[in-house]
């Protein structure tokens, strides 16, 4: 945070009727503040805040990651499945083809799903 930010904080406490005390906090040295009886430092009190905003928001980042990966891979294992399917669908089209293209047609398709199913292992 900047000076300016700080010295915000500081007048929002005394707008909000706090009381400015002549003792400074020993972590960060502005001034400490009095209101309903507890004595705080609200330079303190905002920093904690947003570290407790910043670890928040970091856990829903990591939460949101951890669900698109675990989507991300429920996709990939449907796509290895469908592709193994269509597999030994078209071997056993293979096995009763006699016209020459389409035997060709077949074994090309073949080819290629093979190819992407080693990719995506």
């Amino acid at each position: 945070m900047e000076e300016d930010e700080f010295i915000k904080i500081l007048s929002n406490e005394l707008l909000k009727g706090s009381k400015m005390l002549s003792k400074h906090c020993q972590k960060c040295g502005y001034p400490l503040f009095e209101k309903n009886g507890k004595i705080y430092c609200p330079v303190c009190e905002r920093i904690k805040e947003k570290e407790k905003e910043i670890k928040g928001k970091g856990k829903e980042i990591i939460n949101q990651k951890y669900k698109e990966d675990k989507e991300e891979k429920k996709v990939e294992v449907n796509i290895e499945e469908i592709i193994k399917e269509k597999i030994n669908y078209l071997g056993e089209k293979l096995k009763n083809e006699n016209e020459i293209n389409r035997i060709k047609e077949i074994a090309e398709t073949l080819y290629i799903l093979i190819k992407i199913l080693k990719k995506i292992k």
